[in-house]
């Protein structure tokens, strides 16, 4: 009896309910497509719109990196020399290995960057 209420009453057809149903199920996927593609768009505009934030938050970060790396290699010196009583040689030792970390933390860093944006 569900399949006589699913049927119209032709062999093989479908009922006008499915056709309807199938209408709008067509209908909430073609709105579904458009959106998703302005959504697209506007991912593509604010890409291009924000290039110089994302530029000036790089450059943020890459003189953090290197400043603190310069900073944790002084405080290692600093307390290298003050238990080895050393003064000045482990500060100006591990100052230069602290600016040699910075130099290469901005080296990968921006390679990283670059194969990123060859993608």
């Amino acid at each position: 009896m569900a399949a006589e209420e699913r049927n119209d009453g032709s062999a093989g057809g479908r009922s006008s309910e499915e056709a309807d149903l199938d209408a709008r199920r067509r209908a909430l996927g073609s709105r579904l497509e458009a959106l998703e593609q302005k959504r697209t768009e506007a991912r593509g505009q604010a890409g291009r719109t924000g290039s110089d934030t994302s530029g000036m938050g790089r450059g943020f970060r890459y003189s953090a990196d290197f400043v603190s790396a310069v900073l944790v290699g002084s405080g290692l010196g600093w307390l290298f020399d003050h238990f080895a009583g050393t003064r000045p040689w482990g500060l100006i030792v591990f100052v230069v290995l602290g600016f040699a970390a910075g130099v290469i933390t901005l080296l990968r860093l921006a390679e990283r960057e670059s194969r990123q944006g060859d993608r």
